[in-house]
């Protein structure tokens, strides 16, 4: 994702300030890679389907990146001081994961 933020989201943080809210970000990766942005890029290079899930998400908890339905790697998940999500792997680890998993 660009540094340029849709016109809905500058709007959005406009009515966050008014009402005190803290900050939004997308769920990231422990690099600042956005983690939707990651998985888009990644989906379309290797036509699969990535799910991030967890049986139990409670705080803290681990969550397994799923290849085409397949379990390939764990990754611990925290939030940040707003209560946004991340995940603690980067994207270069995360983009071997997947690729191991796909070969």
């Amino acid at each position: 994702m660009t540094s340029e933020r849709p016109a809905w989201w500058r709007r959005n943080d406009e009515i966050r300030a008014e009402m005190g809210l803290p900050a939004y970000e997308p769920a990231r990766l422990a690099d600042g890679t956005y983690l939707h942005a990651l998985v888009d890029e990644l989906e379309a290079e290797h036509d699969c389907e990535i799910r991030v899930v967890s049986d139990d998400a409670s705080y803290p908890s681990r969550w397994t990146i799923r290849v085409d339905g397949e379990d390939c790697a764990s990754v611990r998940r925290r939030r940040d001081e707003n209560r946004n999500n991340v995940y603690r792997i980067t994207a270069d680890a995360f983009r071997a994961a997947v690729a191991d998993a796909l070969t």
